[in-house]
Parts: C-alpha cells; sequence; structure tokens
C-alpha cells in the first residue's frame, strides 16, 4: 500500500492545507474554504470535527462527488434523486452526520448555528412543508406552496424568520427546533464535502502571479505551442432576492459567511494571443477556485495529448506533419454523411428564415470580423477545429493540401468522398453564392471521381431508396429526404 493510500482523509486534506491533521487550524481551514468564517473554540468546533471524524471512514478508493453530503442532508432523511445516483456511502454518512446534532438542546443548538454562521436563508430553507404550513395564515389557511407568487413566499419566510427573532430558544416549538437542527446538519455535510474533495486529490500546487485582474498561472506542456493557463478572479454575485436571507440569523454582521464569488477558468492562447477558456466554475473562496483549476490542469496535463478544447475543438498538442497514424488515439475522421447532414441543417435553417439568407462564400475561412466561410460552418457542424484568422490556412482552399494539413495537424482525417465534397464547394465560383449551388458543385465533383463512385457512396452514405437515383442528390431537398429515408437505426 503507497503512503498516500495510507493516510485517512482528515490527514490527507491537512497535508493539502499544510495544518496539523487534529485541531481547530484543520476546522478553520475547511470553513475558509467553503467561504464560511472560522467558527472558533467550543460546541461549533467539536461538530466539525466530529463530522471530520465519521468521514475518516470513507475509503480513499470511494469517490463522492462535490455536493453529495449537503444534497443528501437537504433531503435527510428521506434519499436524494439525482444523476449519477448518490452514493450509499453518502446516505450513511448523513446518519453519522445526523447524530451528532440529535440529541443537542435548542440552546446548544442556537449557539452553534451562531459559530457556525448559518444565515436566515439557511434556517428558513431548512422547513419542510409540514412545518411551514403550521405557520398558517391570518384566516387560519396553510400558506402558499413554494411554486406560488413570490410575493405570498416572501411573506411566508418573514413570518417564519420572526418567530426565531422574538421566541429565545427555550421557547421554540418542536418543529422550530427541528428546523434548527437540520440547518446545521446541512452545514456540516457541506463542510463534509470540502474535506472529501480535498482529500480525494493530491496537491497540485501552481506558481500563481497576481495582477489587478487576479490570479495567473502557466503550465508548459511537451509539443503544445502556448502553455496551458489558469485565471483566478473575484467576481460580483448577485444578493439573494429576498436579502435578509443573507444576515446571520443570530451573531453580528462581522462574524457572517462570505457570499462574494470566486471564477477559476482554464484553457490556453491561440497563436493571436487570446485566450480560449475550456472549463471553469464558481467556487466560494479563493483557496477553493485555486483548487479546481490546480486539479483541471493536473487532469490536463496528464493526458496532454489527447485534449481537445471545448468549442473550437483543437488539440492542445497539434500533430506534425507525417506524423499522424490511424491508431492515434484523438483521430477524428469525418465522412461524407456526417458532411451532407451538415448541410441539410445549415439549408434547413436558410429555408425557414428566408429574410436572413445570404450567399457563402469559401474562402476565407474567417475574415476581420470573424464572419465564418460555408466550410468552417460545416466543420462547426460537425465539431470539428477549422481554421482561423491568422492560420496559414485560412485562405486555403480546401482542395489545397495547406487545407488538409491543418486538420491532420488537429487529428482530423477526411474520408475521400469528404475530401472530394469539400474541395468541389468552391467550383461553384468566387464570392458568396446560395448553399443549394455550392452544394451541386460539391456533389458533382463526388459523382465524377472514378468508376466506383457509387460503391464508394453506398459505403459512405448507405444505400439509395429504390425511388431514388444518385444524381437526385444534387438537390439539397432530396439530400434531406435521402438522409432522412436512410438514418441508421438508433439504439434501443
Amino acid at each position: 500500500m503507497s503512503e498516500h493510500a495510507s493516510l485517512s482523509r482528515t490527514g490527507l486534506a491537512a497535508t493539502a492545507f499544510g495544518v496539523p491533521s487534529t485541531g481547530r487550524k484543520l476546522v478553520a481551514a475547511v470553513s475558509a474554504f467553503r467561504g464560511y468564517p472560522d467558527p472558533g473554540e467550543g460546541l461549533a468546533e467539536r461538530l466539525v470535527a466530529g463530522a471530520f471524524a465519521a468521514l475518516d471512514q470513507v475509503p480513499l478508493e470511494v469517490r463522492l462527488y462535490v455536493h453529495d453530503l449537503q444534497d443528501t442532508a437537504e433531503r435527510w432523511p428521506a434519499l436524494p434523486i439525482t444523476l449519477p445516483p448518490t452514493p450509499w456511502q453518502a446516505a450513511t454518512l448523513v446518519d453519522d452526520l445526523a447524530a451528532l446534532v440529535r440529541d443537542l438542546s435548542a440552546a446548544e443548538l442556537r449557539v452553534a448555528s451562531e459559530c457556525l454562521a448559518l444565515t436566515r436563508g439557511d434556517i428558513a430553507l431548512a422547513h419542510d412543508k409540514p412545518v411551514l404550513a403550521q405557520i398558517g395564515a391570518e384566516d387560519g389557511e396553510p400558506l402558499p406552496d413554494a411554486a406560488a407568487l413570490p410575493r405570498n413566499r416572501r411573506a411566508r419566510e418573514a413570518a417564519l424568520l420572526q418567530l426565531f427573532d422574538d421566541v429565545h430558544p427555550r421557547e421554540w416549538t418542536a418543529e422550530q427546533t427541528s428546523a434548527v437542527r437540520k440547518a446545521l446538519l446541512v452545514r456540516l455535510a457541506g463542510l463534509g464535502d470540502a474535506l472529501l474533495r480535498v482529500s480525494a486529490l493530491p496537491p497540485a500546487p501552481l506558481d500563481w502571479q497576481g495582477d489587478s485582474e487576479g490570479l495567473t498561472a502557466l503550465v508548459p506542456v511537451p509539443g503544445a505551442p502556448q502553455p496551458l493557463e489558469a485565471r483566478v478572479a473575484a467576481e460580483a454575485s448577485e444578493p439573494h432576492p429576498f436579502s435578509s436571507w443573507d444576515e446571520p440569523m443570530w451573531g453580528s454582521s462581522e462574524t457572517a459567511a462570505s457570499h462574494g464569488c470566486w471564477r477559476w477558468t482554464v484553457g490556453w492562447r491561440s497563436a493571436d494571443g487570446a485566450f480560449h477558456s475550456d472549463a471553469g466554475s464558481n467556487e466560494a473562496s479563493e483557496a477553493a477556485a485555486r483548487f479546481g483549476a490546480e486539479q483541471t490542469l493536473a487532469a490536463y496535463a496528464a493526458q496532454a495529448s489527447t485534449v481537445r478544447q471545448r468549442l473550437r475543438r483543437r488539440l492542445l498538442v497539434p500533430r506534425q506533419p507525417g506524423t499522424l497514424s490511424m491508431s492515434d488515439p484523438a483521430v477524428l475522421v469525418l465522412g461524407l454523411r456526417e458532411l451532407l447532414q451538415a448541410v441539410c441543417d445549415e439549408y434547413r435553417a436558410e429555408t425557414s428564415r428566408p429574410e436572413d439568407a445570404t450567399g457563402w462564400r469559401v474562402v476565407p475561412h474567417q475574415d476581420e470580423d470573424k464572419e465564418c466561410s460555408l466550410v468552417t460552418i460545416l466543420l462547426d457542424d460537425c465539431s470539428l477545429p477549422h481554421p482561423e484568422l491568422g492560420d496559414s490556412a485560412n485562405a486555403a482552399d480546401p482542395s489545397d493540401p495547406v487545407f488538409e494539413d491543418f486538420l491532420r495537424s488537429h487529428a482530423v482525417v477526411l474520408t475521400p468522398p469528404a475530401r472530394t465534397y469539400l474541395a468541389g464547394l468552391s467550383q461553384a465560383g468566387p464570392g458568396e453564392l446560395a448553399l443549394s449551388r455550392r452544394h451541386e458543385a460539391a456533389m458533382r465533383a463526388v459523382f465524377a471521381v472514378g468508376g466506383e463512385a457509387a460503391e464508394q457512396l453506398t459505403v459512405e452514405t448507405g444505400p439509395l431508396p429504390d425511388r431514388m437515383a444518385w444524381i437526385d442528390l444534387l438537390d439539397v431537398a432530396a439530400l434531406e429526404e435521402f438522409l432522412t429515408a436512410t438514418e441508421p437505426d438508433q439504439p434501443r
């Protein structure tokens, strides 16, 4: 067993935070990670430490998703319905966390809630519908359900919270006590999620550099023209529509949890220096944002040779000329049928809005205004990269080897009919022409290739229906009919 595997969850988290594995420093570090203030010494600290001790029973090979514990606690004692399904360990652990607060008195719940900076919203959301219904309206009828008008919901929550403002804990009803207990359970579960998240992955610290816009870190990748880049910056977050919900239920505003937002993004730059984000998320603290960015960059670097940008579909590590093989795990093959389906999609959109219809050019693939050519649109519809402004292939006709070299550098291989079709789009002529004209010219180019064109077409697109001939596919409307009639069987 490795040294890493022999450590406890709390031990791994403590190592990541650089604090002792027992005592209040770990509690404070995890609280700050979640954007909560240090609960200080006393009951609240002991509850959090008890929750962490319960989490040590989770084997390291068991991976719980972020918020699994909190989502389960919010529905406790019922189980949440989630996709993917919540692991059984989450429900078991929430039972253990519930045991920590089950026997607390109302006065103890009040003290722990103040130290853990529970907000008015935390308390309000912890009430289930039966509790809310007991508050009632002036005429003795239950208040409306949560799906009712906002003004009714505001009135309901205001009435609920006023009870806690005016009543001493010794006078709480059983329902009020249960609500505070539930809110405390949810907070412990949220802190537990943070501990599990940090303990599940080894530290991957980066050399963060700060400026007026936030933090930036770079990770060079062998073979990549640009390093991976991570950014972390503070963002303003929208206040809750019920502004009082963000206020602490008890205690002063100085002890309130942080309601700011930290955004991390990961990506890499193009040749013109523009940063293209590939992944990102909002976090409750700067530490959590750095952690998310660091773990994402570590995962990208570990599989750098096959990483593609989510939107631009370009490889992080382009292939050098003459090095691409079909055994490359990053290879994507573009066939004629997929191209023709993209043509039909564009034709359908064009005919549905004839007032917006414009002609289509073949090159350049992207102009100074970021307007795209027909080739670019088709490749994008097929979820494939395309030449952009600044690329040597941006002005290359699809028949030019430079164009195919660009695709192969990003591990995209064209079948012969697909290559011929793309090259044939320009045979309709220069300038901006109707999609139907460019499609007809491209299909004629496909039909003109050798005596085995029909057999190859059948392999690429499927057989023709009895009532059709290949020449019919020069018409885009007939092409759409053909593709619909020969749609591959969907898995059942």
